[in-house]
């Protein structure tokens, strides 16, 4: 099994009109198919240095997306849900061995992919299918999977949106009732998700100092 950096361009995207339209990150925090060749996705945009309503009416405009549902938070940030009537490389994607840990904009309409790959050839397999498909692909990075502490996607997504949304801040910006309702859970689960991942992420920054069960 490998790390593998993954930039991918998809065709007729709406990531790659607002991208390239606006300046600014998007990050996918969870992605799923949809229908027969859409795709759900869950995205989170900086958008303090742009105009919201903008990059909203962008998006809501693009002839590939069905619906956009948001939230806005006070520092300019926004959450929200973005579905698809195609989506090429989500379908791509479920379908191969390999197995994707984050997605982020990076300009010029790239979206690019962290992933884990599965069975020997699983990679020329998936860059095989999304080219084509009609994806542009970069292969950026590829290094052997390391033994490390790894938390479940949950966790990092969670621990990371918190992080992100000044959870952890002095005096906090946001409070665990509200990150709860941005992914439609309750509380004591929202917090029983932030504990286990903040005790992985301890655990292993002490591992060579302490001992300790995880």
């Amino acid at each position: 099994m490998m790390e593998v950096i993954l930039r991918i361009k998809m065709p007729d995207n709406w990531v790659k009109e607002v991208s390239s339209n606006f300046p600014l990150s998007i990050r996918f925090i969870d992605c799923k198919p949809f229908g027969e060749d859409g795709g759900r996705g869950l995205i989170e945009i900086d958008s303090t240095d742009i105009k919201v309503n903008d990059v909203i009416e962008e998006i809501q405009n693009h002839p590939g997306v069905c619906s956009l549902d948001i939230t806005r938070f006070k520092d300019g940030s926004i959450l929200g849900t973005v579905v698809t009537a195609k989506c090429v490389a989500c379908k791509m994607l479920t379908g191969s061995e390999c197995f994707l840990t984050s997605a982020m904009s990076v300009g010029d309409g790239f979206v690019e992919w962290q992933l884990i790959t599965g069975s020997e050839g699983s990679l020329a397999d998936l860059i095989d299918k999304l080219q084509t498909v009609g994806c542009e692909i970069e292969l950026k990075s590829t290094k052997n999977l390391s033994k490390k502490l790894m938390l479940t996607q949950r966790q990092g997504e969670i621990v990371q949106a918190a992080f992100e949304m000044g959870y952890y801040d002095h005096p906090k910006k946001i409070t665990i009732k509200d990150i709860a309702e941005c992914y439609s859970i309750s509380t004591s689960t929202l917090a029983e998700i932030l504990q286990r991942g903040e005790r992985k992420i301890i655990s292993e920054h002490f591992r060579d100092t302490l001992s300790f069960s995880t």
